[in-house]
């Protein structure tokens, strides 16, 4: 095998062949430890299997596998001959995995399967004989996004795995990650920051440990069989750890570091774990299926800049520019396009080329702006704008006020569509108390005075819980 990734597998293998460095959960409080030794033998064989098949360079595997060995094996083997894999959720139906890859065509439909039969079979009794590995692919991985247009798509990941993934190492190396780690997986791996975290973490050497799912019987029985010393978590992960005290004291006492990206992080979950853990070990990142940049922050500076997501990683740029592509200076709000050293090969067909500041910077619908200190800020998305009447409302802008209400605790905007205005605003509230929610004419009431009457919501629907992604993010599709 002679992709980057592969040979650092080979390498530990040969080396520390007894080296724990993926361990699962397979049945409740019940762990499968894979070795060094024992996972290149697998990816060899799988490998093999693939040649057999007629796979190499330019060919594409689709792969929709639950979190666990399997996945794992599936990409490293995918890599080992050539293979460019598209990775999807392992639930999605037919309906979404055409919606996926409807822009891909015979890339997709010509892709060869990956999934449990093949798996197994590649570890049968019957053996084939080993073929000549292919190069690296020049493209990572196919990954569900909606980045750029809202409406989800496998969206081609450069440049290839050695290079992602090395970069991956770089941040994880910044937010206290080393070699020698424990690292806590326990994100979807159908999803781009939980897959490129392991996939980076057992190619730098590290332990991944792999809960079931995300529920505290699953994450006890990590931290009391491993004692976690590293994780990436989403900001809904972290709500629900920090409201476990006896999981939050177990975890707490192995972390060395967090890093935390994939959604916005409520100010008051932040600021309770930066005092519980120490700001020196908590961590955030903020970045995009696309790799289009990076930016980082530790909780230190983001006490110092409360509500940034962090200034630009090395390698990285960050430009605010207006509609008519204009940077724009501190303070002002605006698109926050990014670039880095890959963002120059990118397609124009992925994400928002600006142009007139040099090659390379690139958008995926995000506004915000800089501080005089270079530090990022987040305050919403391209397509949470509304047009109300011909005016612009900023659906974020008026969840901020409802949840300001004592009784809602969650909520999400989106418009409705009225004759007369074209558009109005609707609101789907979890409320604070379900057997009392408030009622809209409430909730209308508080919203006056605190922002202007077109942005008030006309209509609502009160929910027992907010749709949210495998990767905790809120679904915003909903149809008022």
């Amino acid at each position: 095998m002679q992709t980057t990734e592969t040979r650092r597998l080979r390498s530990l293998a040969r080396t520390a062949p007894a080296r724990p460095l993926l361990s699962v959960e397979d049945r409740p409080g019940e762990w499968v430890v894979h070795t060094a030794g024992e996972l290149y033998e697998k990816v060899t064989a799988t490998a093999d299997f693939l040649r057999a098949a007629g796979l190499g360079p330019g060919r594409h595997t689709v792969i929709a596998l639950p979190n666990g060995e399997g996945l794992v094996r599936a990409l490293l083997a995918s890599w080992a001959v050539g293979c460019t894999p598209m990775v999807l959720p392992q639930q999605a139906t037919d309906f979404e995995r055409q919606v996926l890859s409807a822009d891909l065509g015979e890339a997709f439909t010509g892709g060869f399967p990956l999934g449990e039969r093949e798996l197994a079979a590649a570890l049968g009794p019957n053996a084939v004989r080993p073929v000549p590995p292919g190069p690296e692919p020049g493209t990572t991985w196919y990954l569900p996004t909606g980045g750029t247009t809202g409406l989800p798509n496998l969206f081609p990941v450069t440049p290839g795995p050695g290079a992602v993934l090395g970069a991956a190492r770089q941040l994880m190396r910044a937010a206290g990650w080393s070699p020698d780690a424990v690292q806590l997986s326990t994100g979807p791996l159908s999803h781009a920051a939980p897959l490129m975290m392991c996939m980076a973490g057992i190619g730098g050497g590290a332990h991944v440990v792999m809960p079931r799912r995300l529920e505290p019987g699953s994450l006890k029985s990590a931290v009391r069989r491993f004692s976690p010393t590293w994780c990436h978590l989403t900001p809904n992960q972290m709500a629900l750890i920090d409201a476990n005290e006896a999981l939050w004291d177990n975890l707490s006492a192995s972390l060395g570091g967090v890093l935390h990206m994939s959604a916005p992080c409520p100010e008051d979950v932040k600021r309770r774990w930066i005092a519980r853990l120490g700001g020196e070990r908590l961590y955030e990142t903020y970045s995009c299926t696309q790799l289009v940049g990076a930016t980082f922050c530790d909780g230190v500076e983001w006490l110092a800049h409360p509500g940034t997501v962090g200034r630009p990683f090395p390698s990285s740029e960050v430009l605010v520019a207006d509609e008519a592509g204009r940077a724009l200076p501190p303070g002002e709000v605006g698109e926050v396009f990014m670039r880095s050293e890959w963002t120059r090969g990118l397609a124009d067909s992925g994400p928002r080329r600006l142009r007139g500041h040099g090659d390379g910077y690139l958008g995926v619908g995000d506004r915000g702006y800089t501080d005089e200190d270079g530090y990022l800020y987040l305050t919403g998305r391209l397509d949470d704008v509304v047009l109300v009447g011909g005016a612009n409302v900023n659906t974020r802008e008026v969840e901020s006020v409802l949840l300001a209400h004592p009784g809602v605790s969650e909520v999400v905007v989106v418009q409705r569509p009225e004759p007369l205005m074209g558009s109005v605003l609707h609101a789907v509230v979890v409320p604070d108390d379900p057997a009392h929610p408030p009622t809209i004419a409430a909730l209308r009431e508080f919203c006056g005075g605190r922002i202007s009457p077109y942005k008030i919501p006309v209509t609502a629907d009160f929910v027992a819980a907010l749709p949210r992604s495998h990767a905790g993010k809120v679904e915003r599709f909903w149809r008022a």
